[in-house]
């Protein structure tokens, strides 16, 4: 993924945190976030990519999100866009899967799984009178980022008049986010700050 479009980053000592919208929506928020709807919060997923700043910062950087688990992510995530001078982002796909039936029965699902299940009214009768009983729950996850390609943005200035003399504003100063790297990355539901996905990329000049 390269662009020249404002994103949303965040610059802190040692990393920068991107974060990427999985879709857009037209009642936002100055900082780019869902208004609430008829008072109700909407859900806003987003992946968040932690870039450390030195080629082998990735196990530090971890250790400090694993350090402040609680409001780490509350503090450290992008409010507003701002202008890039150069952006990258490797294209990947990782996926992922396993079976979650302990994780059902432990959450009290219990007799779907025993011999005393009996799910015939779920299918179609096959006519051979035996009862259908849950084997197995397999769960799969894939999370991808593709290559969009490169988009140019215009870059606007204020210009204000002082005493006759004209006075420009200088524009903020552009960054850099180049994850040619290790990085870490999340999918969170940015209203309740729930992770539902976390990973990380250790060679980005693999493409998965």
């Amino acid at each position: 993924m390269q662009s020249w479009e404002p994103q949303f980053i965040a610059v802190h000592e040692g990393f920068k945190v991107l974060t990427l919208r999985y879709q857009a929506q037209d009642n936002l928020t100055p900082s780019g976030r869902p208004a609430p709807s008829d008072g109700n919060m909407c859900a806003w997923f987003s992946m968040c990519i932690f870039l450390p700043d030195a080629l082998d910062g990735l196990p530090g950087l971890v250790d400090m999100i694993a350090s402040q688990p609680a409001d780490f992510l509350e503090k450290h995530l992008p409010e507003e866009k701002i202008d890039v001078r150069e952006f990258r982002v490797p294209k990947f796909k990782l996926s992922f899967h396993g079976s979650v039936v302990a994780i059902l029965k432990k959450l009290g699902l219990q007799s779907a799984f025993s011999d005393q299940a009996d799910l015939s009214d779920m299918v179609e009768d096959d006519e051979s009178g035996l009862p259908l009983v849950l084997n197995d729950v397999i769960h799969k996850a894939v999370i991808e980022v593709n290559e969009e390609g490169t988009v140019a943005a215009a870059v606007s200035i204020d210009e204000m008049l002082f005493g006759g003399c004209n006075f420009m504003r200088p524009p903020p100063p552009r960054v850099d986010f180049v994850a040619d790297h290790p990085f870490a990355y999340l999918i969170m539901e940015e209203t309740t700050g729930a992770v539902v996905f976390a990973g990380h990329v250790l060679d980005p000049s693999i493409e998965s």
